[in-house]
């Protein structure tokens, strides 16, 4: 490796007027150092995180797969991904466990080294930072020299707090093929896709110095590599980062290493929100700007394209107020600026329209593609929320919804879900289906903030997923925080008790129950690779329980709930998790049908029947004894006066047979007493209290 140090003002790589940087001062970008190893049977799912992290965050996340620790280590004729670089990289942040993840080098809650359910949040902390450096990159490979030339341009909007700065440029390697342990669904792979494999530092581990870092300084830097013969450069990426020491970073950029480069094209930008709630024939308008940053006359590429939209909606290019084709060329003299607007309208229709502005560089074309990205949700009553991780599930969701009957639902992910209700477009979504499965944190501050408000408004959620409980629960290694926590008993309306285990191999719904008592009982299906945790939880009153395992009906795994303002049914199981795919398509539906009310009174009065017996002795004076037969569920017991008002209410657990009654605090007369549950109350019976 070799590097030169140059003077911006004296660079003859870039025109007049280019630039690898933007001169705005720009927020933090991350960078994801992910350690991992082919032995490694958790890595896959953080595999999956990382690509789903950089799928919503675009250029602003860069990522780095380090095979480095015991898990690493190949077996005879197996490849060995390790590098001395990753080696020394894991031994300083001394990992503890794998997958983990390291992010931007920075402390959280004193821990450098993350577990995958923590690398979300870190992420979303990072990205609202302040960066005192920009960073561009550009680099070419020469085919049969096999060298490859990077450049590194650094511009320093404000003084840099360390004084010191350090470059880092590495080399990875998309697409090679090998075996990867994996205790996910797919089980154990021979063939699995290693992305993102770190296989080089071109500087040194820890970064070449940067001394002049002072406000409005420029630094250009031109590293040189020869990559080995069996690297595919084709599938090779330049990662590059601005650093303290061995610490805190600050930018991260990655580019092909053929022929990639952040130059500076133009700035595409909107001051409107980016997610919408539309309605019929309504046009929803979104306006972008695009100037051109290139110092001299240029043509661009502008490209409207729509993913997952219904067909029917229509969605309308314009450029300075006028229809421009898609895709179509626009021209700008040096430094002008164009209105590129977007016009979605939907139609009867239900869906969610994801819209995606490009504009491409003619003059440049291996320039980065600049994007604005717009999303649209309407006429959508139902909503199916997937987390990172459960995507394999989301199938069995749109299916239950269609054994319901409903025409009116959509799918979206939580972070979609998120931003959609920040910015107040779920108004119209009555339901809300949380496919949260088995993935981590299994709740979210920002999430529960959506979700507080959606069921504060009278709307209705089912929550689905083993360990949701236990990641509230405190225990090491788990994410709840004291907003989820309080979340998870005030609005679940849950308790954890345990994580279950394998012993809990079969589901039995309690058959008295009105609106899940017919569903016929499974056993409990090995979806997660010998990782079954059966949740065990306690409902909070009013919430009843639904289903136990095997035969122990104090161990209970989900309730319903109807607190008059929301209505919510928890699964401490998954439906993924049934045997009888008949049985999991039926826990939404029905959850389903229970949030419209179509459960009947003749099923609530079954429900009840024969459970609550006469009191006695009547009169009564100090006391008297309420018959129970066997009550089938948690309920409430109301006793009501003359004119209907509620003077004292009782909560009774499942199995009660008798409950005593103190009437000394009642005044002489007639009154009532009935049992309620979530769906209303049984027919009342009377007693008198005569002294």
């Amino acid at each position: 490796m070799k590097h030169t140090v140059t003077l911006l003002a004296f660079t003859p790589l870039l025109a007049i007027g280019q630039s690898l940087v933007s001169s705005s001062p720009q927020d933090r970008s991350v960078l994801l150092e992910d350690f991992t190893g082919i032995h490694c049977g958790y890595c896959p799912e953080g595999h999956v995180i990382m690509e789903a992290l950089e799928a919503q965050h675009g250029a602003r996340l860069a990522t780095i797969g380090i095979h480095a620790g015991p898990f690493a280590t190949p077996a005879t004729g197996e490849p060995d991904f390790r590098t001395t670089p990753g080696t020394a990289i894991d031994a300083y942040f001394t990992i503890g466990g794998y997958p983990a993840g390291v992010i931007n080098r920075r402390l959280f809650g004193g821990l450098d080294d993350l577990g995958r359910g923590a690398w979300e949040g870190a992420v979303a902390e990072v990205l609202e930072l302040p960066s005192p450096v920009n960073m561009g990159v550009a680099s070419t490979f020469d085919e049969g020299t096999r060298e490859l030339t990077v450049t590194v341009e650094l511009l320093y909007t404000a003084d840099s707090p360390a004084g010191t700065d350090f470059i880092s440029v590495l080399l990875k390697e998309n697409h090679i093929t090998g075996p990867q342990t994996d205790y996910g669904p797919a089980g154990n792979h021979t063939d699995y896709d290693h992305k993102n494999v770190l296989r080089t530092y071109i500087t040194d581990t820890w970064g070449d110095p940067v001394s002049t870092t002072t406000a409005g300084t420029s630094v250009l830097r031109t590293y040189t590599y020869t990559v080995p013969a069996d690297w595919n450069a084709s599938n090779c990426e330049v990662l590059a980062f601005v650093s303290e020491d061995h610490s805190e970073v600050y930018q991260a950029r990655e580019v092909a290493a053929i022929g990639g480069t952040t130059l500076v094209v133009g700035e595409l930008s909107s001051a409107d929100p980016a997610f919408v709630g539309g309605s019929i024939g309504a046009v929803s308008t979104f306006n972008g700007t695009l100037v051109n940053n290139l110092g001299a006359t240029a043509q661009y590429q502008v490209t409207l394209t729509s993913y997952g939209s219904p067909a029917s909606w229509s969605s309308e290019l314009m450029a300075n107020g006028s229809p421009l084709a898609n895709p179509g060329t626009v021209e700008l003299v040096a430094d002008a600026s164009l209105d590129l607007d977007v016009l979605v309208t939907p139609d009867a229709t239900p869906g969610i329209g994801r819209y995606l502005l490009s504009v491409a560089s003619i003059n440049d074309p291996g320039a980065p593609v600049l994007e604005l990205e717009y999303n649209v949700i309407s006429g959508v009553t139902d909503l199916i929320v997937t987390h990172t991780g459960a995507e394999p599930w989301e199938q069995l969701y749109r299916d239950g919804l269609d054994q319901a009957g409903n025409q009116s639902y959509a799918a979206t992910t939580k972070d979609k879900f998120i931003r959609f209700g920040e910015e107040d477009a779920l108004t119209n979504v009555m339901n809300l289906y949380m496919n949260i499965s088995w993935t981590f944190p299994a709740l979210t501050d920002d999430e529960v903030a959506v979700l507080t408000a959606h069921m504060d408004g009278g709307g209705d959620v089912m929550f689905a997923g083993q360990d949701i409980g236990w990641d509230q629960s405190g225990a090491t290694g788990s994410y709840g925080t004291p907003i989820t926590q309080a979340f998870f008993a005030d609005y679940m309306h849950a308790s954890y008790v345990a994580d279950g285990s394998t012993a809990n191999s079969s589901v039995n719904f309690f058959d008295a129950d009105p609106v899940f008592g017919a569903l016929p009982n499974t056993t409990i299906a090995n979806v997660f690779n010998n990782n079954t945790y059966p949740e065990e939880i306690t409902p909070i009153a009013p919430a009843v329980g639904i289903l136990h395992y095997t035969t122990n009906v104090n161990k209970i795994g989900a309730l319903r709930c109807d607190n008059n303002t929301f209505k919510v049914v928890y699964f401490g199981v998954g439906p993924e998790q049934m045997s009888n795919a008949a049985t999991g398509r039926s826990m939404i539906s029905i959850s389903h049908d229970w949030f419209y009310g179509f459960v009947t009174v003749e099923e609530f009065d079954a429900y009840f029947s024969g459970q609550l017996g006469q009191a006695f002795p009547v009169p009564a004076n100090d006391r008297i004894t309420i018959p129970l037969n066997d009550l089938k569920a948690t309920a409430q017991l109301e006793v009501l006066d003359i004119t209907g008002r509620s003077v004292a209410s009782h909560t009774l657990p499942a199995g009660s047979t008798r409950f005593d009654l103190d009437v000394t605090g009642l005044s002489n007369g007639i009154y009532r007493y009935a049992l309620r549950s979530p769906d209303g109350m049984s027919p009342a019976r009377a007693f008198q209290v005569q002294r």
